[in-house]
């Protein structure tokens, strides 16, 4: 979800995997032509957030998740995955790849999320472009973590916990968790 602190959370924690970071916000203008901190200035459903536009953002995810993976680097795939088509083309990849898949489901109240997308629009700067209308599109169509998913998956308070819960969970064994 947007504003949840996904990316906050995942350049810390592929510093410390030594992991690759693609961010679906970075790749996406780089799809279209742009930088990655410039403004498309698309309305929510228009230009770069097309359902079309979102495919080709995931398949481009995918492919440079395998390109990552095939030269022999942990890799982090930073973007919102609201649908189950996209988290399952990202556990497919994993298994195709010989490579563990974790799934860090970022959490967060509305408000709290509100809260920080109006701060980082105020801030600028960022690659992500997600205002409170799109907020409220995901809100309204996130596909929730269905019960496999949630085996694999790992679900964090975006309020309150870090990328050392995270790296916590990637060192303990756990066999159900792990698919690849």
């Amino acid at each position: 979800m947007s504003g949840s602190g996904k990316s906050t959370l995942s350049q810390p924690l592929a510093a410390s995997l030594g992991a690759v970071r693609i961010r679906s916000d970075v790749e996406r203008k780089r799809l279209f032509g742009l930088p990655a901190e410039a403004r498309s200035e698309s309305a929510p459903g228009a230009g770069l957030y097309t359902p079309e536009a979102g495919r080709q953002t995931y398949q481009r995810l995918m492919a440079l998740g395998r390109e990552t993976l095939a030269a022999g680097y942990p890799v982090i795939l930073d973007a919102a995955f609201l649908r189950r088509d996209q988290r399952e083309m990202a556990r497919r990849l994993a298994d195709a790849c010989d490579t563990p898949f974790v799934i860090l489901d970022v959490q967060a109240e509305a408000h709290v999320l509100r809260t920080r997308i109006r701060q980082r629009t105020a801030a600028g700067g960022d690659a992500s472009e997600a205002g409170l209308p799109v907020l409220e599109r995901q809100i309204a169509s996130r596909e929730p973590l269905d019960v496999e998913e949630q085996h694999c998956a790992l679900r964090i308070d975006a309020e309150t916990a870090g990328a050392e819960t995270v790296r916590a969970f990637l060192k303990r064994p756990s066999p159900h968790r792990l698919r690849g």
